[in-house]
């Protein structure tokens, strides 16, 4: 006899960085279903994509380091320009979090990484020393 399906989320993002707004997400899916399957947008570098897909993939699994409930995959978005289409009003859910949560801004959050680091991003800097 065939046992239960398992049931999946799916959550997609840059994640640049991967901060509490969506750890809390994560941690949502994982309430309403088995696993949930992380798309990381890998991106070029730029100002506003300034951390490697690995690393962000590292932040990701740092939070979620059983593999067996999270599953990590990267999708090609060189441009950073894709949208998600969902066709019709089936098979997806809407994440509502608390207000402070949903008040996380990852723009915010590097902004304060360069300040931090005292330096603006170098658009011309070799990829592994921006």
């Amino acid at each position: 006899m065939i046992g239960s399906p398992v049931t999946t989320g799916v959550f997609i993002g840059r994640f640049q960085p991967f901060h509490e707004g969506h750890r809390r997400c994560v941690g949502k899916i994982l309430e309403q279903r088995d696993r949930c399957i992380i798309l990381v947008r890998e991106t070029e570098t730029t100002e506003k994509n300034p951390i490697a897909v690995a690393e962000r993939i590292g932040m990701i699994r740092a939070h979620f380091p059983d593999s067996s409930r999270v599953e990590i995959l990267t999708i090609q978005d060189p441009g950073a320009d894709l949208s998600v289409f969902i066709g019709r009003d089936v098979g997806y859910d809407l994440i509502e979090l608390d207000a402070a949560t949903e008040a996380i801004s990852a723009t915010d959050l590097r902004k304060k990484m360069y300040a931090e680091a005292g330096k603006a991003f170098n658009h011309d800097a070799p990829r592994n020393v921006r």
